[in-house]
């Protein structure tokens, strides 16, 4: 279950959030809840949630305000933001400061649902990313030009990691020259681009190989290599298995 925080303060939505909608169905559980900004920082600072569930428009600290500070201090939680529709410029400017998404109230089910699986789904990718460049790497760095540049790379190679992607087509992407991106992110996080991306797409290939209802070909597509033979050389290279072998120990 991942972990969330609920801040509105109007009590009636609030406590709306809480009691009417099944959290554990979209995988979710409701660890605090508060009805101003800095209530819900020390509940952030506290609880350090996964998932942070906001209202903009809110005395004292404004959800702006308070969604600043988490990213000053770097706290890896993902932000949903709750406005009203005549309050889009707010909306506007949480998404500057990296939320992933926002509900315009009043909103339903099916829009609640949608947004909150495309967070959940978010959550799980940074989780992954985690278990290859240490969370303190990305916090600390995530305050220098140079350290949200690593994390810009990071989060579109776990997002692309199965398209044909190339060096070029990142440095592209960020607008950075190959070798000014490749020196950054060498600095920052140990690895070089090819290196991350290769750890990447190599372990999305373990967890499809551990489904028997994958093909060996198929999965080569969905890790970004057209040749499957060509994968299976890079994998062995890698765990030191060929696919087949891999495979074997799960079956």
């Amino acid at each position: 279950m991942l972990s969330m925080v609920i801040v509105d303060d109007e009590d009636i939505i609030r406590e709306g959030l809480r009691d009417f909608v099944d959290w554990s169905v979209m995988g979710i559980r409701i660890t605090g809840e508060a009805g101003n900004g800095r209530e819900a920082l020390q509940k952030i600072r506290e609880l350090k949630p996964d998932i942070l569930l906001t209202d903009v428009v809110m005395p004292g600290m404004n959800g702006l305000e308070l969604i600043q500070v988490i990213r000053e201090e770097a706290h890896p939680v993902e932000i949903v933001v709750l406005s009203a529709f005549e309050n889009f410029q707010y909306i506007k400017s949480a998404l500057k400061y990296d939320a992933v998404d926002y509900l315009v109230k009043p909103f339903n089910q099916i829009e609640l649902e949608q947004v909150m699986d495309k967070v959940v789904l978010q959550v799980k990718r940074d989780k992954l990313i985690a278990e290859f460049i240490p969370e303190q790497t990305l916090a600390a760095g995530g305050r220098t030009r140079e350290g949200r540049i690593s994390q810009e790379i990071v989060k579109l190679i776990e997002r692309r990691y199965m398209e044909k992607l190339s060096i070029q087509d990142i440095a592209n992407e960020i607008c950075l020259s190959i070798n000014h991106m490749a020196s950054v992110f060498k600095k920052e996080t140990g690895d070089t681009v090819v290196d991350y991306l290769t750890k990447v797409r190599m372990m999305h290939a373990k967890r499809m190989l551990r489904d028997p209802s994958y093909k060996i070909y198929e999965i080569a597509d969905g890790t970004g290599y057209a040749d499957a033979n060509y994968f299976a050389k890079v994998f062995k290279k890698y765990s030191g298995l060929s696919p087949k072998e891999y495979r074997d120990q799960w079956s």
